[in-house]
């Protein structure tokens, strides 16, 4: 039984017809993509008085802590926290944002995250470079979480997520 190498040339050809070569050949294993965020519009008597969370002040310290963990959280966690190896449930972009409009989309953030149940975030601050004299917005950031009884740890985040522009933040769950 032979066939003609002309048949299957044509049948293959006819089979591949449509398809575009790969532009690239290579999977980052490393890449973690947030879940999709989903917007669920809740009143604030969700949270109880001692789930509540503070407001932003307008009085930010020269000097913050860059990381932040909770006494209760075991050194296991704190260390999967600081490497970036929990999934990112939900990403905040502040960078180039001025103070006011972050401080209130950074409570909403927070506050949503909180009533979806999210663990783990990433808020992308920035690193400060264009601001006119110090950093603004990540001072902030630092100063507000470390307030807020939610938050079990917040840390700068591994280069291939924002590195020091931007922190992974660790909360508790809504009971």
């Amino acid at each position: 039984m032979s066939k003609n190498p002309e048949d299957d040339a044509d049948s293959f050809l006819q089979a591949i017809k449509g398809v575009r070569p790969l532009q690239q050949d290579r999977v980052n294993l490393f890449e973690q993509k947030p879940k999709s965020r989903l917007r669920i519009n809740h009143s604030d008597k969700d949270l109880t008085p001692q789930h509540s969370l503070q407001l932003i002040s307008t009085e930010i310290p020269d000097a913050t802590v860059d990381s932040w963990f909770h006494h209760g959280l075991q050194k296991k966690m704190q260390r999967r926290i600081r490497m970036g190896q929990l999934a990112i449930d939900d990403v905040l972009d502040l960078h180039g944002s001025r103070l006011q409009p972050a401080q209130r989309e950074l409570e909403q953030f927070v506050h949503q995250a909180l009533q979806q149940q999210a663990k783990m975030l990433l808020i992308i601050h920035g690193q400060g470079y264009r601001s006119q004299g110090a950093a603004i917005l990540r001072p902030m950031v630092q100063h507000w979480l470390s307030q807020q009884p939610m938050v079990l740890a917040y840390c700068p985040a591994q280069l291939r997520d924002g590195g020091i522009g931007a922190s992974y933040v660790y909360l508790k769950t809504l009971n």
